[in-house]
C-alpha cells in the first residue's frame, strides 16, 4: 500500500514543501572526503538558508565530533550559533546519545562543543533522529522522542521529525512557528521516565487537532507509529515525491540541491526558492553510513526525516479505521467473494475477488492511513484462493483416476423419473 500510494500520489494539497541539500558523493570528494563535515562549509550553508526565510531548518549532520585539523571552521560554527538571531527561523540540530550502563538504563546526552552557544536560543532546538528498525533491517516505525538521562535526572528528547512536523503544522495554520517550536518541551515533559534507570509507558496527546490536521499522540499501538512515506530517493533526480498543488502553482514535495553548490557562494546571499520550505540539509554520500532500508527502497537518513515530517504533518499519528468503517470494508469484501464463489468457478472467482479487492485498494488510496484495508483483504484472498487450491487438487486425483480420458467431455446425465412398469420390473428397458 506505501509503494502504490508513493506511486499513485500524482498532486498533494496541504503537505509541507521540502528543500533537501544533498552532501552527494561529489561534495563529499570535494570537501576532502571526511566523515567529519567541515564546519565552516556547514556554517556557509546555514547562514545562507537562515537569510531565506524557509519554515525551519534541519541539519542532519552529528555536530558531536570535532575537526581537531579544522578549528577555524569549528570557531566560525560556534560564533554564528551563538550569535544566531531570535528573529531567523527556527534551527534542528541532531542530538546523538549513547549508553553507560546497561539496558534498561536510559541512555545519556553526548555532550558538543556547541552547547553553551545555542543554551539560550529558543529557536535553535537539538533533537533525536532515532528510528525503529525491524528485524529484516527495514525502518518501519518511528520515536516520536526518547528518554534520556541528563545530569543525573530524567529527560525527553523530542524526535527531529516530530519538531519539524509542530512548526509545519503552526505554519499550515498560520500561528507562530517559533511558540509553536518553544512550546514542544512543555508538551513533552508529562512522558518523562521516573528515573534514569529505566524508561516508562506513558500515553497522551503531543499536538492537538488543528482544522484538518489530525491530533499527534502517544498510545503504544503498532499502527501509530507507522511511517507512511511519500518520497522514494533517487540521486538521478532534482525533484522527488509528488508535486504539491496551492494558488502560487504546482511545486514539488522534495527539491533536491547540491550542498556543495550553495557551500561555495557568498555566505551573505540569500538562497533563492526556499521561501516557505524546510531546508533539510545532510548526507547522501555513498560512504556517510547513514543510509537505510525502507518499503520504498534504501534512503539516507535525511530523507527518512523529510518522510517521517510529511507524514506527522498530514496524517498525525495514524489510527485504525473506526468500528463502522471497518465494518463496512469487511461486509463488501465477504459479499464480493461470495457472489463470485456462487455464480463462478473457484478458478475463476479466485483471480476475480482478488482483482476486486485491488480495486477497493486504489479507491480507498486517498483515505490510506495504516494499510488496515490489506489486512481485512487477506482472509478474504486466503479464502478464494483455498477454495481454488481444493479444486486443483480434485481435478488431480480426477486426472490420476482417468488418464487421457481426463480431457474428454464427461457424458451428460438424464434424470428422469422411472415409470411404473420400471419400478415394478416389467417392461424394464423399453421406451415409455
Amino acid at each position: 500500500m506505501i509503494r502504490l500510494s508513493e506511486r499513485t500520489n500524482g498532486s498533494l494539497k496541504g503537505s509541507p514543501k521540502f528543500t533537501f541539500f544533498s552532501i552527494d558523493d561529489a561534495t563529499y570528494v570535494a570537501w576532502g572526503a571526511h566523515q567529519i563535515a567541515p564546519r565552516g562549509r556547514i556554517k556557509t550553508i546555514l547562514e545562507r538558508v537562515a537569510r531565506s526565510n524557509p519554515t525551519a531548518i534541519l541539519l542532519d549532520v552529528d555536530l558531536s565530533y570535532t575537526d581537531s585539523g579544522d578549528a577555524s571552521g569549528e570557531a566560525s560554527l560556534r560564533d554564528f550559533l551563538g550569535q544566531y538571531p531570535a528573529a531567523a527561523p527556527p534551527l534542528l540540530l541532531v542530538r546523538s546519545l549513547y549508553h553507560d550502563a546497561a539496558p534498561p538504563a536510559l541512555p545519556r546526552i553526548r555532550a558538543t562543543s556547541y552547547d553553551d552557544q545555542t543554551a539560550a536560543k529558543p529557536n535553535i532546538i537539538w533533537g533525536s533522529p532515532l528510528f525503529e528498525r525491524d528485524a529484516d533491517g527495514q525502518v518501519r516505525r518511528w520515536r516520536l522522542f526518547v528518554q534520556v538521562c541528563a545530569a543525573e535526572h530524567p529527560a525527553v528528547l523530542p524526535a527531529l521529525h516530530l519538531v519539524g512536523a509542530i512548526i509545519a503544522r503552526a505554519q499550515i495554520e498560520g500561528e507562530d512557528r517559533e511558540q509553536a517550536a518553544a512550546s514542544i518541551p512543555r508538551q513533552l515533559a508529562s512522558f518523562g521516565a521516573d528515573s534514569c534507570a529505566r524508561p516508562t509507558e506513558r500515553s497522551g496527546e503531543i499536538a492537538p487537532k488543528r482544522g484538518e490536521l489530525p491530533a499527534i499522540s502517544v498510545d503504544h499501538l503498532d499502527v501509530s507509529s507507522r511511517v507512511l512515506y511519500r518520497a522514494d530517493w533517487n540521486a538521478s533526480r532534482i525533484a522527488l515525491g509528488g508535486d504539491i498543488v496551492s494558488t502560487d502553482g504546482q511545486t514539488p514535495l522534495v527539491a533536491v540541491r547540491p550542498a556543495g553548490l550553495v557551500s561555495s557562494g557568498d555566505s551573505t546571499s540569500p538562497v533563492p526558492g526556499l521561501d516557505g520550505r524546510i531546508a533539510v540539509i545532510g548526507g547522501s554520500f555513498a560512504d556517510s553510513g547513514d543510509w537505510y532500508s525502507t518499503p520504498l527502497g534504501r534512503m539516507p537518513g535525511a530523507m527518512l526525516l523529510i518522510n517521517a515530517i510529511e507524514a506527522l504533518t498530514i496524517n498525525g499519528t495514524p489510527r485504525e479505521p473506526n468500528v463502522v468503517e471497518a465494518i463496512a470494508i469487511s461486509f463488501v469484501i465477504i459479499v464480493m467473494t461470495s457472489v463470485l464463489a456462487a455464480f463462478f468457478r473457484p478458478i475463476v472467482a479466485a483471480p476475480l475477488a482478488a482483482g476486486g479487492i485491488f480495486l477497493i485498494m486504489l479507491i480507498s488510496l486517498p483515505l490510506f492511513r495504516s494499510g488496515v484495508v490489506v489486512n481485512l483483504a487477506v482472509p478474504a484472498v486466503g479464502a478464494a484462493f483455498y477454495d481454488l487450491g481444493a479444486t486443483l487438487v480434485e481435478k488431480y486425483h480426477q486426472l490420476r483416476s482417468l488418464g487421457w480420458k481426463f480431457v474428454l467431455k464427461p457424458p451428460a446425465s438424464i434424470d428422469m423419473e422411472p415409470t411404473t412398469l420400471e419400478a415394478s420390473g416389467e417392461g424394464a428397458g423399453e421406451p415409455t
